[in-house]
């Protein structure tokens, strides 16, 4: 009598493990009295060459729409900087920030599927030689300073001036500008100590 229950008790736990196994892995395969019977969709099998050939073409077209993006919203930037009409220049600003979000997430995307292509199919790279170079998202204002040559030549001149000015040529400087009709600047505060210090004979 004491050898039997420990069987029965081992037998027990038999069932339970493979029902609680077989839940775990296929669900109710019986119908179960749901009233519905499952229908089984049949899954194509996709060889590696084929999925390989997809994603390389979702990268090289994500690529493209980015590329695209740029161009589009560079000519907008051309646009507001030749239109006077302020009505006019929130539209192209509205449409300008609608571009960068999709290019946002365009880009988003493109990162992914490039990691996807190097990391799922390391052997294509190689034999290929094949490099997807990351692509960085540039704001707005970044993409207006680039565009135009009269912010270059601004800043290389701030730079310029805050280097190799003195004193008396930033009064020149100032005086032609209010003899041109420009509003002054803040006046600069006293020379710290940080200030480089110009030396004249």
């Amino acid at each position: 009598m004491s050898c039997l229950v420990p069987k029965i008790s081992l037998s027990f736990l038999t069932i339970l493990l493979s029902a609680s196994v077989a839940l775990a892995s296929g669900g109710e395969e019986h119908g179960g009295g749901h009233g519905e019977k499952k229908e089984a969709a049949p899954k194509e099998v996709k060889s590696r060459e084929e999925s390989y050939g997809v994603v390389q073409a979702r990268v090289a077209a994500l690529e493209a729409k980015i590329k695209a993006g740029e161009t589009e919203i560079q000519k907008l930037i051309l646009e507001k900087q030749h239109t006077k009409d302020p009505a006019k220049v929130n539209e192209i600003l509205g449409h300008m920030m609608t571009l960068h979000k999709d290019m946002a997430k365009n880009l988003k995307d493109y990162d992914k599927e490039r990691t996807l292509l190097k990391y799922r199919y390391p052997e294509k790279g190689l034999a290929d030689k094949r490099e997807y170079e990351r692509i960085d998202l540039k704001t707005i204002e970044e993409m207006e300073n680039q565009m135009s040559l009269g912010s270059s030549v601004k800043r290389t001149l701030k730079k310029v001036r805050s280097q190799y000015d003195t004193p008396e040529d930033v009064k020149k400087v100032e005086a032609s500008e209010a003899a041109d009709g420009h509003k002054k600047s803040a006046p600069q505060a006293p020379a710290s100590l940080t200030d480089p210090v110009i030396l004249k004979k």
